[in-house]
This record gives C-alpha cells, structure tokens and sequence, in this order.
C-alpha cells in the first residue's frame, strides 16, 4: 500500500472510533436518566403494600423459590408502559428475573418463580417499574 492509501485508512479508522465514542456516550446519557429505586417497606404475604402515587401491591401467594407466585398491582394510572418487576439478592447475582405485568381490566397480574440459592439465602428484593419510577421492597422468600 501506498503513503496515501495508509492515511485514508487511519484517518478512516480514526473517524470510526470518534463515532464510536460519540455513541458510547449518547447511550450512557440516556441511561443517567432512570430514577433511583424509592424504598418501600410492607409485607409480602396477603397484605396489601401501597406504593408512593397511590398504587397497591398484593401478593396474591405466598413467595417461595422454586415455585410460581402471583403478584397483584392495582390503581395504576392509564396511559403508561406495562409495569414491570425484577427480582435479586444483594450482593448476589442470580441472573436475569424480570417480568412483565398483564393487564386484566382494572388488575395488572404477574406470575414469576424465582430460582432456588445454592447458599440457601432467601433475602430478595423486588423493584416494581411503574410509569419511570423504581420501587424498591425486601422479598423474604420461603
């Protein structure tokens, strides 16, 4: 290859980095938008929870790992995404436990198992998604 065709190649590589970067940072831009996870503290069994702007929590069944348990979200406001749950251990990567909430007229339902801990923990947490807000609550799992 000649002189010239050696520049053009790098010039062209170093473009194809700068628009690399550019877009690095436009991704991780968008990903600083995401608001904090709210602590919310109340019972995972039979209780109703209510969450900051007027939503309510019931756990229909008990949680145990291992086994499929239900999951009711009621006074969601019209208009917004599908909430959304995702379930993990502090400190304790257990792989990806997220879910989708169905809509059932005024009752949005969620059915999810979560896997059973080698170490036999059983302090969870789920993070409701609801309308770009995080929810945060301890999950003790039987």
């Amino acid at each position: 290859m000649s002189r010239r065709q050696w520049l053009l190649f790098g010039a062209a590589l170093l473009c194809l980095g700068l628009v690399k970067l550019a877009l690095v940072g436009w991704y991780l831009r968008g990903q600083g938008g995401e608001a904090a996870d709210q602590g919310v503290t109340c019972a995972s069994s039979g209780a109703e929870c209510p969450l900051p702007g007027g939503a309510r929590l019931h756990f229909v069944d008990v949680p145990r790992a291992g086994q499929a348990f239900a999951v009711e979200l009621t006074g969601v406001a019209d208009g917004g995404a599908a909430p959304e749950a995702e379930f993990s251990m502090v400190s304790m990567d257990m792989g990806f436990n997220r879910y989708r909430f169905v809509r059932d007229h005024a009752v949005w339902r969620l059915r999810a198992t979560l896997p059973v801990c080698v170490s036999g923990r059983r302090d969870w947490q789920m993070t409701v998604l609801l309308n770009g807000q995080r929810y945060r609550l301890p999950l003790q799992v039987r």
